[in-house]
């Protein structure tokens, strides 16, 4: 049943990195037609601000992937001159944390659309974007990366329990350089 679930969220991601790369082309080109615009005396307008949300929506969407790839960034200096049972400990500790801290953004986000949403507040911009339209996406994100930075947390102490220590090496460890994430 682990093994369903952590695919199902592997192929889930995969779908979003493709609407990611999608989106990140979308602006990649809305910036190259203003550029080429202003050439001419003339400009799109926004595209600094379009762009930063653009960003925002892609890295909290984009983190969720890069945890199930182990493509986060950890310091391993003392991990990887410990014992196997120290670096088990490490790894579900460094998830379990990765877990609370991401649940807490994402918890305390939502006050901050709900506010948006209710007074209809606008960005103080030439655009004046409404402030919900990019602060939902960009919530969903993170309150997809915590989803699944539980279900790893959850999974990997499953497979611990099971005694698949190997496995929840492969799901919550790290990548080292040269090896091929999962």
């Amino acid at each position: 049943m682990i093994d369903e679930i952590l695919r199902g969220i592997a192929a889930v991601n995969r779908v979003i990195i493709i609407g990611l790369g999608v989106l990140l082309w979308g602006g990649v080109m809305i910036v190259l037609v203003d550029i080429t615009l202003r050439f001419f005396g003339s400009s799109l307008g926004g595209t600094d601000e379009i762009s930063g949300y653009l960003m925002a929506i892609l890295a909290a969407w984009g983190m969720g992937y890069t945890l199930t790839v182990l493509g986060h960034i950890r310091i391993e200096a003392l991990r990887d001159r410990m014992g196997e049972n120290i670096k088990l400990a490490l790894d579900v500790l460094a998830i379990a944390s990765v877990a609370v801290v991401v649940t807490l953004i994402a918890v305390k986000g939502w006050p901050v659309l709900e506010r948006s949403w209710l007074s209809d507040s606008r960005a103080n911009t030439p655009l004046e974007t409404l402030l919900w339209t990019v602060q939902l996406p960009w919530l969903l994100g993170w309150t997809w990366f915590a989803l699944v930075a539980w279900v790893q947390f959850i999974a990997a102490l499953a497979l611990i329990v099971q005694g698949k220590r190997a496995r929840a090496f492969e799901l919550i460890g790290t990548a080292n350089e040269g090896q091929t994430p999962p």
